[in-house]
């Protein structure tokens, strides 16, 4: 009895520490990093009264495992740009500094808002290539959510919770109706999803200005002829300086509620049939046929799904940040979603964090080129040469696996 209770408290000492230091810390408020520290110690401590000092060994082991390849794969990268940078006649002790220091620190709050429609679309594409699809055209979705999400935004006056929710439901619905074309294509004739959603991107991309003059950015009538009419403020999202008031009065509560949404992806994937089932299709098509599982069900709400969790990046910059919609947006989350989530190997919860490096590299990049004067081209060549190293581990993998099993059968046929 004393030791269930014991765990109970571990549990909302965990969750309670966790939990605040994540608010704090995306907030700018730099020592809620102690307390999602304390949360990982207290972990560990939980797994040894539940389960003995071995298994929270194991734990923390597959823990550190984990970092392992990302941390060496950034560590060699940032090596590596350096020697470019010596190479091209910068300094890299000065560059890094500005690079780390705006992106962690002083621009911090550009991290997390860079950060936030990433961890979206990182999702979107995590999700669909854990069923085996490549789901490219994660921009056009993201189109289509920002759109749905400021046409709902201007006209819906219900109060704010209840309008806020609807907005997130209806715009990724539309989002997740966007794919049903590529998903119906690829179920009945084998259509590429590369090819169907890529072509969708740019379908949705090019009616943005359409329905930006149908909602405010008409030339004949607006002086703003390139952006919508602003949302009600009734369907802003909250803003953190409402509550913690040395927060940036940009930064708005859509990370917490990107950071729900990998929780709530991880928890389907691993913890539910239907996740259990796209996966077994992504593994290897013939066997999960053999099982009973329907291939062509899974690909529908692997590339449905997708969509949704790309719309639901636009509604966040809708109503998180922008408060409207710009023509000629040239967003880019779609195409970095794909860098985030190999980056990740499409872990949810990864994509949390390669999500927020990306973010951070990319302000900690405006920073150290306003200051330095070192070009901003450093920073891709560092995010390229991390991505190259990361992903050249799993194919290598790939490869290394085939080779085993090709010398496997020749020692049967010799034997």
């Amino acid at each position: 009895m004393q030791n269930k209770n014991l765990k109970i408290a571990l549990i909302v000492l965990i969750l309670a520490s966790g939990i605040i230091g994540i608010v704090l810390y995306v907030a700018a408020y730099f020592f809620g990093l102690l307390l999602i520290a304390a949360a990982l110690v207290l972990y560990y401590f939980y797994k040894r009264v539940g389960e003995g000092s071995e298994a929270a060994g194991v734990w923390a082991k597959s823990f550190i495992k984990k970092l392992y390849i990302p941390v060496i794969g950034i560590a060699a990268a940032i090596l590596l740009g350096g020697l470019i940078m010596l190479a091209t006649g910068y300094n890299p002790v000065i560059a890094y500094k500005a690079l780390f220091y705006g992106g962690f620190v002083k621009n911090w709050h550009i991290s997390v808002l860079n950060a936030v429609p990433l961890i979206f679309t990182g999702l979107s594409i995590a999700f669909a290539f854990q069923a085996g699809l490549f789901n490219i055209g994660a921009e056009g979705q993201f189109y289509i959510g920002s759109m749905a999400a400021t046409w709902l935004g201007i006209r819906l006056g219900m109060p704010p919770v209840l309008s806020i929710i609807l907005i997130f439901v209806i715009a990724g619905a539309a989002a997740a109706a966007y794919n049903i074309i590529p998903a119906v294509l690829k179920v009945k004739t084998g259509a590429h999803e590369v090819i169907t959603t890529m072509m969708l991107a740019h379908t949705a991309k090019f009616l943005s200005p359409i329905f930006i003059r149908g909602n405010g950015g008409d030339p004949a009538t607006s002086s703003h002829a390139y952006v919508t009419d602003a949302i009600r403020e009734t369907n802003f999202l909250p803003f953190f300086k409402d509550l913690l008031p040395k927060s940036n009065y940009r930064l708005h509560i859509g990370i917490l509620i990107a950071i729900a949404v990998a929780v709530f992806v991880y928890y389907i994937l691993f913890y539910t049939r239907i996740g259990y089932e796209v996966r077994a299709v992504g593994q290897n098509k013939n066997a999960a046929r053999a099982q009973g599982i329907s291939i062509g069900k899974n690909i529908m709400i692997a590339l449905l799904f997708a969509g949704f969790l790309s719309g639901l990046a636009g509604v966040n910059q809708v109503l998180g940040l922008d408060h409207k919609m710009f023509e000629n947006l040239n967003a880019g989350y779609g195409w970095n979603g794909i860098s985030v989530a190999l980056l990740a190997a499409n872990n949810p919860i990864g994509v949390i964090f390669t999500s927020i490096l990306w973010g951070a590299l990319d302000a900690g990049g405006q920073y150290m080129t306003r200051t330095t004067q070192i070009p901003a081209s450093i920073v891709e060549i560092v995010k390229g040469i991390i991505l190259f190293l990361i992903v050249a581990k799993y194919i290598y993998s790939f490869f290394g696996r085939k080779l085993s099993k090709r010398r496997k059968k020749n020692i049967r046929r010799e034997a």
